[in-house]
């Protein structure tokens, strides 16, 4: 077991990361330009010094740090550029202000017994160079500044900094930070793996509350609900902190959004674009728009509206087969499925909120966020089940002596929504500030309709396969004297019998209510600037599921199949294949008096087996201290929380199509402590190192006691089951950052990570022990034993302002993390890597910024990953192979408020591939095409 607990890292990559993080000659620390920094004072009541900060076109500057001169106050500005020190003793002060892109600039301040002072600070100047280098680059400059104030471990990016790359959704959007990759559905992204860990070790928040998962199996977010324009900062916290909920091993995302304070007057922008996709040459087009002003004497009140509605239309190309293991040790397909999709994605957000600043100590806000993702598809399958293959049949080439073909058409529309409201404040007294929170999530999964029509091939012949090519793989139907009688599937009609018609409906949702109270308290420890911080929350969780499944198999007066075959071939891959015509996409309203009579039967077990109802609460507290003193901060802390479970679900038999309601219940408590040091070296390279602790629950469909049983009579059946006694994994986690930041828009960051894990979840089979179902097979979520993940970090990227001419409009990004995992399966039957751990990720662009025109050219790239496992047969675990993708943007100013733009995405027309075992068994193949889109942009 040693092995698990001490990962070796290769000597190569250590010392690139060492290299990289050390690498901080002070030629390179550019004390950006050297700009007048504009003061007026103002006298206050108190003692204390209160400020804001902005830039010369009045833009609001977050993450500046303010230091008060030869004592150990320090500080940095928020959102709205504030900042304050207070309970001061009197006499005069000297303030340093940095903010990455400008020289330091220092500030004399005097207090007295009874008076301060507050700073109205304005970085102002006419210069162009100053406009070119620090005005067109403060998308990455504003999140630079954030980062590097940050006490604990995050990355950190910016709305207009994502604008530059054609992402329309979160989770496209987080693909670009180092340590984050995600997982795609139909060439968009769809869920995120930070750090090569599983989906469910992250936690997704949206301004602090937390975003509950429209998906009934699992708890990770799909992110392709939420559009990227609802973004103003996106953090991905790596090394969590104790005012933190726990449940985030590999890291929180937290999507900021912008408060109606944030910026300085009016506030109106808005961006329309269209354009085609490759395949079928769908249309494509998005629109946003955001408003937002102030109001009152001291404009301490505002509001902000957006809205964002997007829709594409694409064709998808897809072939999928399930590999299976013959007593003789060969591979073999057992199942293929050629899927040709036509679809429709249809993206809105609208978001909203009210701030309302009583004074410089009172502050109130009420938001609310909503996202809608619809997915529209027709989909027509054509499905060959192999079957009585010959001896000699592998992996590469065989016969089947018996191949069941069926036509399907699927039509299926599915609906995500996603809300968060949340109403807050905070409230700043002598001696301590106290704030609230008060939020409602819900998130939910509809399907209002999933129809098939189904005909089958009547003669099922012998078929003889060629997986020469895995990807693309050749095939003959046979006479039973082994003669080709053809290489497609575009069987006559009068071959093909109905089948059966079917619907689906249901949907899932994910509810929580969450209130949580923090105290502040500043003062003294020792030598050290001390803020105490402690609080509670209440997180009080609601999941159900439900499912309902129609069918009719009798089939009385059903239509042939050449009265619903339509004047349009389905073939895939650009004809490589011909399946035959396509279906009519009216069968439900033209056949639906034919088909939904008496025969239109609930199917039982499918309607059931799936439902459920679950309830999680969650009652935490913290404490935590800050201290300060000279260029080093320590924060230290330790978190509790309790957690009960509890669920309901059937217990059913396939024998005699019977269900019984069954409940269970269960509660446990974990404890947190984290310690994370923050130290700011004399040449400007930033330390930063954690030790942190969290966990991930199990998913609720695995903690629901659901029970599944068949062949109860004989004896020697089977059961699956929900595990209500199934425990958390827990993680103790270590992290290691250098980070040098570059004027005016740069940073050189080099990191290493390490979790070790205890009690990995896995759905795995054994034998039933005790009891009426004694020695029968039993699949079940399950605990492993221990774990681990490791990995490195190496970020660079940087404004090429220093070069001479037209060339200082050069710029570039280039992130790598190499991840790896190991963890024991359940019953000591192996040990996997986690699924999502892909050895290899890394995002290289190339930028061009002018004074009117930007462009950018990005590739992304992910290597091969475990995304399900067959603890029966590893050998047939199941991969996404690497893949990378390369996307173009150029934006050109047309005026001062109005600008065009050009984004195309999947430049190399890259394709998706899963396998099971090796890359030769190809499981599924997926192309996408090309896509583009033109639009104008303006702020006003």
């Amino acid at each position: 077991m040693t092995a698990l607990y001490r990962p070796t890292f290769t000597k190569s990559v250590l010392a690139a990361a060492i290299t990289l993080a050390c690498l901080a000659p002070t030629t390179l620390l550019a004390q950006g330009v050297d700009v007048p920094l504009n003061v007026a004072v103002t006298v206050i009541d108190g003692q204390g010094i209160r400020g804001q900060l902005s830039d010369d076109r009045n833009v609001l500057l977050q993450g500046a740090k303010v230091r008060v001169i030869d004592s150990n106050r320090e500080t940095s500005t928020d959102s709205q550029g504030r900042f304050r020190f207070d309970n001061l003793a009197p006499g005069s002060y000297q303030l340093e202000i940095r903010y990455l892109g400008y020289a330091p600039k220092t500030v004399a301040v005097a207090v007295t017994a009874e008076q301060g002072a507050e700073l109205t600070l304005r970085f102002a100047s006419d210069q162009v160079e100053v406009l070119h280098i620090v005005g067109s680059r403060d998308a990455q400059s504003r999140a630079l500044n954030i980062q590097r104030a940050s006490d604990n471990l995050k990355s950190v990016v910016s709305s207009d900094y994502l604008g530059r790359f054609p992402d329309d959704n979160v989770a496209e959007a987080m693909q670009r930070l180092v340590g984050a990759s995600i997982q795609r559905d139909q060439g968009e992204g769809k869920y995120v793996n930070v750090r090569g860990a599983p989906l469910e070790f992250t936690n997704v928040t949206i301004d602090g509350v937390n975003v509950p998962s429209p998906d009934s199996s699992t708890r990770a977010v799909d992110l392709d609900t939420i559009p990227s324009d609802i973004i103003s900062i996106l953090e991905l916290t790596k090394a969590i902190t104790p005012e933190m909920d726990a449940d985030a091993i590999a890291g929180n995302i937290n999507i900021i959004t912008q408060g109606a304070l944030d910026a300085k007057g009016r506030i109106l922008r808005g961006k329309i674009s269209g354009g085609k996709n490759e395949k079928g040459s769908g249309d494509a087009y998005k629109a946003s728009l955001t408003f937002g002003n102030k109001f009152g004497d001291n404009e301490n009140a505002g509001f902000i509206f957006s809205a964002k509605h997007s829709e594409t239309n694409r064709v998808t190309d897809n072939v999928e087969h399930s590999w299976m293991e013959l007593d003789n040790g060969n591979f073999v397909p057992e199942v293929t499925e050629f899927k040709d999709y036509e679809l429709k994605r249809i993206r809105s957000g609208l978001s909203g909120r009210f701030d309302f600043r009583l004074d410089d100590n009172k502050h109130l806000y009420l938001s609310h966020n909503y996202s809608r993702f619809e997915d529209n598809e027709y989909r027509d399958t054509l499905l060959v089940e192999w079957e009585r293959h010959t001896a000699d049949s592998n992996q590469q080439q065989g016969i089947a002596g018996r191949a069941t073909f069926e036509k399907e058409l699927r039509h299926r529309t599915f609906v995500n929504t996603i809300n968060t409201s949340v109403l807050g404040g905070r409230f700043i007294m002598d001696t301590y500030t106290a704030d609230f929170q008060a939020s409602y999530a819900s998130g939910k999964q509809t399907y209002p309709n999933r129809d098939y029509l189904i005909y089958r091939e009547r003669s099922r012949p012998r078929v003889a396969y060629d997986f020469s090519n895995p990807d693309l793989p050749t095939y003959q139907v046979l006479n039973s004297a082994g003669g080709v009688i053809r290489t497609d599937f575009n069987f006559a009609p009068a071959d093909m019998n109905w089948r059966r018609y079917e619907r689906r409906t249901g949907g899932a949702e994910e509810t929580e209510q969450a209130y949580s109270f923090n105290i502040t308290r500043p003062g003294q420890w020792g030598q050290a600037y001390s803020e105490l911080k402690f609080g509670a929350k209440a997180r009080l969780k609601d999941k159900s599921n439900d499912e309902n499944r129609f069918r009719n198999s009798v089939g009385t007066n059903a239509p042939s199949y050449a009265e619903v075959i339509i004047d349009k071939q389905s073939l895939p891959f650009d004809g490589f294949y011909n399946n035959g015509p396509k279906l009519r996409r009216d069968f439900v309203s033209v056949y639906r008096d034919i088909f939904e009579n008496a025969d239109f039967q609930d199917r039982g077990a499918s309607s059931i087996t799936a439902d459920y109802k679950a309830s999680e609460d969650i009652l935490s507290a913290y404490v935590q201290n800050k201290l300060e003193w000279d260029s080093t901060t320590l924060l230290f802390g330790a978190r509790i929380e309790q957690t009960k479970n509890a669920g309901e679900a059937f217990e059913y038999d396939l024998d005699t199509d019977s269900a019984t309601l069954v409940d269970a219940s269960k509660s446990y408590t974990k404890f947190f402590p984290s310690v994370h040091l923050r130290k700011e070296l004399e040449n400007g390279l930033i330390i930063k190192a954690a030790y942190s602790t969290g966990l991930r629950r199990p998913n609720f469909e695995d903690l629901v006691p659901y029970f599944i049983i068949e062949d109860r009579e004989s004896g020697s059946g089977s059961v699956e089951i929900g595990n209500i006694n199934l425990k958390p994994t827990y993680a103790h986690n270590l992290d290691l950052t250098g980070e040098f930041y570059i004027a005016p828009a740069g940073l050189i960051s080099a990191g290493v990570f390490y979790k070790k894990l205890s009690d990995p979840i896995f759905k795995a089979r054994s034998e039933f022990v005790g009891g009426e179902f004694d020695g029968f097979n039993m699949v079940r979520p399950e605990n492993g034993n221990s774990g681990y993940l490791y990995g490195v970090e190496l970020n660079w990227q940087q404004s090429l302002n220093f070069l001479p001419g037209a060339l200082g409009g050069l710029g570039f990004i280039a992130n790598y993390t190499h991840t790896k995992s190991e963890a024991d399966l359940p019953f000591g039957i192996g040990k996997t890597e986690l699924n999502g751990t892909s050895r290899h990720t890394f995002n290289l662009a190339l930028q061009y910024d002018i004074a009117k025109f930007s462009t950018q050219l990005a590739y992304n790239y992910r290597s091969e990953y475990i995304d399900a496992f067959d603890t029966s047969n590893p050998a047939l675990n199941l991969y996404w192979d690497g893949r990378g993708t390369l996307d173009y943007t150029a934006s050109y100013k047309l005026t001062k408020n109005l600008s065009v733009f050009l984004e195309a995405t999947n430049l190399t027309d890259s394709k998706g591939i899963r396998y099971q075992g090796e890359r030769s068994r190809v499981y599924e193949h997926e192309q996408f095409g090309r896509a583009w889109q033109l639009g104008v942009s303006g702020k006003f």
